[in-house]
């Protein structure tokens, strides 16, 4: 049997890992939208649901989203109309999913079906998105079969209501694999990557495709998703060692992707960057877990160190730190630090110890509680 058609009956490690992420940030954005007043709509869609339910037994994102949405409806009384719209352009795969879903629908939902071409699929959704009224809140997840039909034009229209997030998975290791070759060699079979690569990456940036690893692919595709108005993080999978996927998510809400650096770090809280295939555990598997973790955090310590030469604000330093894919704990943690043993780290303001007033509700009320500055050795002003 064909690892190919395993992969259609099978729920494998690489896809788990993809439907926990979704499955995680899920829950995070319905809890928030149920909890907001103004909100009286949440759309989610899948516009390429596959099959729902393999057989042996793992679940596939439409049926994670359908258990979410009765896991979080029902431990609220918000009057929210809830909508799953679900599409695959393979008959046989919409028909398996709708058998198991109207079996244990309930009330918890609208469920709409589709059964329809991807350009089709992206028609209708962005005629949805955009007609949405102003309380009404849209999650577009995009799981597609390879990146043919996934162009820039369709994630900005998608977007561009401040409405809408996106979840895009991309076969990465796949499409690094042939990018400089679809650059350079004139040729049909890599036409599509091609005309992907042209679509999002920037002249200069294809330059360095070849010398950045998979690794450097992913984040030039993810600077690419980035716009002055749009938030952009990837978060990769590891299949083998040869195969790695990637998620990315899109949004023009900070909070929104605050929740999705949340997950981020909780699923990989060494670095935020991705899951990893289980190795055997050793002796040194902690001391490893822990030196990432110093890594990463030295890399915000620099940054940190570096933004600081001039004074800002607990507003500047909540937003510098999302925009970065770090977390206002990871700040707080090595400013406490610095607090204690940092002499050059000033804090003017309403300083009490370890209180640097870094989140979402003080950026969002515009409430400046606090500066800080490294000062310079020769210059305590």
């Amino acid at each position: 049997m064909s690892s190919k058609r395993d992969a259609k009956k099978s729920f494998l490690i690489h896809s788990e890992a993809k439907v926990e992420f979704y499955k995680q940030y899920l829950s995070r954005y319905l809890i928030i939208l149920l909890q907001t007043r103004f909100v009286k709509q949440i759309n989610i869609y899948d516009v390429f649901c596959g099959t729902g339910i393999y057989d042996d037994g793992g679940k596939g994102s439409p049926i994670v989203a359908f258990e979410i949405i009765k896991d979080v409806v029902s431990k609220y009384t918000a009057d929210v109309k809830v909508s799953l719209i679900v599409n695959d352009k393979e008959k046989e795969k919409i028909e398996r999913v709708k058998a198991y879903l109207e079996i244990i629908k309930e009330d918890y939902c609208d469920i709409v079906y589709y059964n329809t071409d991807i350009d089709e699929m992206f028609k209708i959704v962005k005629d949805s998105v955009l007609k949405s009224p102003s309380n009404a809140r849209n999650l577009i997840f995009i799981d597609p079969y390879g990146y043919k039909n996934i162009r820039k034009e369709i994630i900005d229209d998608l977007t561009s209501n401040k409405k809408t997030k996106i979840i895009l998975f991309l076969p990465i290791s796949h499409m690094y694999r042939f990018s400089e070759t679809a650059i350079l060699v004139e040729g049909s079979q890599y036409k599509p990557l091609l005309d992907f690569i042209n679509d999002f990456i920037p002249d200069d940036k294809k330059l360095e495709i070849a010398s950045g690893g998979v690794m450097g692919y992913i984040q030039i595709i993810a600077d690419a998703l980035k716009h002055e108005k749009r938030f952009a993080a990837s978060y990769y999978i590891e299949r083998d060692a040869a195969n790695k996927f990637a998620l990315f998510f899109m949004t023009s809400n900070i909070l929104g992707f605050e929740k999705i650096l949340e997950v981020k770090w909780k699923l990989d809280d060494e670095a935020g960057r991705g899951f990893n295939k289980p190795k055997e555990p050793n002796l040194f598997s902690e001391i490893d877990a822990e030196n990432n973790r110093i890594v990463s955090l030295d890399k915000l310590e620099r940054l940190l160190n570096d933004v600081l030469k001039e004074t800002r604000t607990n507003i500047d330093i909540y937003r510098f730190t999302i925009i970065n894919e770090f977390l206002p704990k990871h700040t707080n943690e090595i400013f406490t630090k610095w607090q204690k043993n940092n002499p050059r780290f000033k804090i003017y303001g309403c300083e009490r110890k370890n209180a640097f007033y870094i989140s979402h509700e003080y950026y969002k009320n515009k409430d400046v509680k606090i500066k800080y500055r490294i000062v310079n050795e020769n210059n305590e002003n």
